[in-house]
């Protein structure tokens, strides 16, 4: 596992890599419609900036010992997740802030690495305060590798068919999406899982992980693989697993394009390709 001052350099070159890109654009692309569902170029970017309800001054106070709640998001409640609030919050932002859209991103991301790059070796496991649910520092990092990874690819993508995630991300992203908040969805009804259902996905590159998404009738969860026998076992790189997770291919497209293989039951792989949508 890379040390948390290791990954904060892998963050650094993503908002570094995604600042230059932003700043070769021309005008009129920033009103394009980025990979992300209803998003443009621009709203993605606003999202970014907006940090994911950490703030420098968070991660400062984490040093001192302090994760008491404040009133920087007053609209947010503890344990408190919504998508719709975020997209809402996102292109408010980008319509306010305009064509000085660039430069407040800049000074928000760079914000947070320098405030991540002084927390010292002994202090990666204080608890930084979010409303939506508080981090240890070192998950912050891992946090924001996440967002700046996937919407710089939604950004990218749009440009460039080719673009892809870089594995030193990749290989912190399989790692998070575990303990990510529950985005992603699956289907079911009385029934359908009277005993748990176990997929497991293994990632081959650029690092071997293996995951189990289990699914009963009251709840869906993800954990590290386990010792009990998977239903259906799916295969893919690491990047299509990030790609899957987060909803940018769908199952079927991914086993049919080739880039996700599976062995076991067929019924319930159908299942999941029915009844799986990542977010």
């Amino acid at each position: 596992m890379t040390s948390p001052e290791g990954r904060l350099e892998i963050l650094r070159a993503e908002t570094e890599g995604l600042a230059d890109f932003l700043g070769g654009l021309p005008k009129e692309a920033w009103d394009l419609p980025s990979a992300c569902d209803g998003w443009s170029i621009a709203d993605v970017v606003a999202h970014l900036t907006l940090t994911r309800g950490f703030s420098p001054s968070r991660i400062m106070r984490a040093i001192q010992d302090d994760a008491s709640p404040d009133d920087q998001s007053p609209h947010l409640r503890i344990d408190d997740v919504d998508p719709a609030t975020d997209a809402e919050e996102a292109i408010a932002l980008s319509n306010e802030l305009g064509g000085n859209l660039l430069k407040e991103f800049i000074k928000a991301s760079r914000g947070i690495v320098d405030a991540l790059a002084k927390i010292g070796p002994q202090e990666w496991d204080k608890t930084v305060f979010r409303p939506s649910r508080p981090e240890p520092a070192r998950n912050v990092v891992d946090i924001f590798i996440c967002e700046f990874a996937v919407h710089g690819w939604d950004i990218r993508s749009r440009f460039d068919s080719q673009s892809g995630l870089s594995p030193e991300s990749v290989a912190v992203m399989v790692e998070r999406i575990p303990k990510r908040g529950t985005w992603w969805s699956f289907r079911t009804e009385a029934g359908f899982a009277p005993s748990p259902i176990r997929y497991r996905f293994r990632a081959t590159k650029p690092t071997r992980y293996q995951v189990d998404l289990v699914v009963t009738e009251k709840e869906r969860y993800m954990e590290v693989t386990s010792s009990d026998d998977a239903h259906v076992t799916f295969q893919c790189d690491g990047d299509t697993f990030v790609f899957l997770m987060y909803g940018r291919i769908g199952p079927e497209a991914a086993i049919a394009s080739g880039r996700m293989s599976y062995t076991g039951d067929q019924r319930l792989m159908s299942a999941f390709v029915q009844r799986f949508t990542g977010g």
